[in-house]
Order: C-alpha cells, then sequence, then structure tokens
C-alpha cells in the first residue's frame, strides 16, 4: 500500500512526473499478466483434448437408409 507521503508527493508532482509514474505502474501490470498468462497457458494446452480426431473410431454404422423417413406425397419438391 502506499505510504501517505508517497501520495503527497504525487499530488504535488507535475502533470509530466504522474503520467510517467503511471506508465511505469502499466508497464509492471502488463508484465505480471504476461507471466500469469504463461503459466496459465502450459497447464491449459496439457489438460485440453485435441483439435481434430478426438472421435476417432468412436462412430458405429448401423445400416444403410432403404426407404425416406417420410412419404413421398409429403415432399414439397416431388408436387
Amino acid at each position: 500500500m502506499i505510504d501517505s507521503e508517497t501520495v503527497e508527493k504525487l499530488q504535488n508532482a507535475s502533470i509530466e512526473e504522474r503520467i510517467a509514474m503511471i506508465e511505469i505502474l502499466l508497464q509492471s501490470l502488463k508484465a505480471d499478466i504476461r507471466r500469469d498468462d504463461s503459466c496459465q497457458s502450459e497447464t491449459v494446452t496439457h489438460s485440453q483434448r485435441p483439435a481434430f480426431g478426438f472421435m476417432k473410431e468412436t462412430g458405429e454404422i448401423l445400416g444403410d437408409l432403404v426407404t425416406p423417413v417420410l412419404p413421398e406425397n409429403a415432399w414439397e419438391v416431388l408436387q
């Protein structure tokens, strides 16, 4: 936490000095966020399933379609 003396110094500082302090804080935050993201991405990549082929050889062919689901007179195209 920032002590009262530091807060007073910041309030009395020029605009340029306060902007410089904000930029320093932002750079520090960005570095921390990148570090956290890199740690999380390492754990996430190991737990994710592969993008392609994860259902390979899980399907089953039951047979061919021999009749339509609806009768032919229900199809608008055939009328």
